[in-house]
């Protein structure tokens, strides 16, 4: 079971698309503090999990980018998730 802050701050954390200097900032949660509560396992996934979904997030705008015919973004695409194709 989490605390009242820990959710507190994870709520920040998605809100901060996972960018976790805005989530501290805004939860006036000192570094040290967020370290210890990664020794939860229910929070740290909770964290992991959120990191995820900004990760999805972004990949969706990426790809909404490729459907532009961006060139940039397909380069990028090519360069990272088609490395094994030798781009």
């Amino acid at each position: 079971m989490l605390t009242e802050q820990q959710e507190q701050f994870l709520d920040a954390l998605e809100k901060a698309l996972g960018v976790l200097s805005l989530a501290l900032q805004k939860t006036e949660t000192p570094r040290e503090v967020y370290d210890g509560w990664l020794r939860n396992n229910t929070f740290k996934v909770r964290v992991e999990n959120i990191n995820e979904l900004s990760i999805d997030f972004v990949e969706n705008k990426l790809l909404k980018k490729i459907q532009q015919d961006d060139l940039n973004a397909i380069q990028f695409y090519l360069k990272t998730k088609g490395k094994k194709r030798g781009y």
